[in-house]
């Protein structure tokens, strides 16, 4: 279903290769506790994922023959191709951009484009065995939730550079990526050169940089949303200083331009696709 508040709502990173090489595809929004979403595909064997810069850690359970393999996985700087190419049935907690999982042993600058064993990095404490007995979609969200609440009470609150990098992720977050790091500098009373040091840190990649990928984010929201309002200068709108730096981003990370998105989501019928638990009558 086609959202028309997609520019009053909080960002919602997507994979749309996800979508598109999927048969069947659902996905819920959540917004508490540093989630984004949750989403399930179900696709043939042999089919490869594509995925593309999101700012995000995922965690991603692959429900195969022999048994329920778990991941966790960081987002890439560049387009990727021939992820979980066997994997059949595949359920995923996309986390908030820039957003550190409750609990996860590894640092977001470990984990671009890379993907590591879960349950090695994870609290033992979690139930790996019962998500994995979990065949619906809304039963899968439920178990997850409920063994990641009861983490979360226990998590210490962030403080020192930890914060920082928290405060400055969610100024980044809540602008659209239409921010300067002179702007976070006058935001959070700490330098330039602090901020880029403790974001490199944690991140592994600049704020900038994280700044392109959310504003390439919602350029990518605005076409599957929004492209019917016709706007000329929706590119500059979005933050981009013309429409040709937007065509040169959608080249780098997408290996299209936007006008070749936009008709390759029509062609396969994204909208459609993309289904969500709301829509079809599903509630957590």
């Amino acid at each position: 279903m086609e959202n028309k508040n997609w520019k009053r709502e909080k960002l919602r990173a997507t994979q749309p290769f996800f979508v598109l090489s999927s048969d069947d595809f659902i996905q819920e929004s959540y917004r508490q506790m540093g989630i984004s979403h949750f989403y399930m595909i179900r696709k043939k064997k042999n089919t490869p994922l594509r995925a593309i810069p999101d700012g995000c850690i995922d965690f991603v359970f692959d429900y195969g023959d022999d048994g329920m393999k778990a991941f966790v996985r960081g987002t890439p700087l560049t387009l990727e191709h021939d992820l979980l190419t066997d994997a059949t049935d595949i359920f995923g907690v996309r986390f908030l951009p820039g957003t550190h999982p409750t609990g996860l042993a590894l640092r977001q600058r470990d984990l671009i484009g890379i993907s590591h064993p879960l349950e090695k990095y994870y609290p033992e404490s979690f139930d790996f065995k019962g998500l994995s007995e979990r065949s619906e979609f809304l039963d899968r969200v439920r178990f997850f939730l409920k063994e990641y609440t009861r983490l979360e009470k226990k998590q210490p609150k962030p403080f020192g550079k930890e914060a920082l990098f928290d405060a400055v992720c969610d100024i980044i977050y809540h602008a659209d990526g239409q921010i300067r790091v002179s702007d976070l500098a006058v935001e959070t009373s700490y330098s330039e050169r602090y901020i880029r040091k403790v974001f490199m840190e944690e991140m592994g990649f600049s704020p900038k940089t994280f700044c392109n990928i959310l504003r390439l984010q919602r350029a990518i929201e605005f076409i599957n949303y929004g492209y019917d309002e016709k706007a000329a200068d929706w590119a500059t709108d979005l933050g981009y200083y013309d429409q040709s730096q937007c065509i040169r981003d959608f080249k780098h990370y997408l290996g299209m331009t936007p006008m070749q998105y936009k008709k390759l989501i029509n062609e396969c019928d994204y909208h459609k696709r993309a289904v969500y638990a709301h829509d079809i009558g599903l509630t957590l």
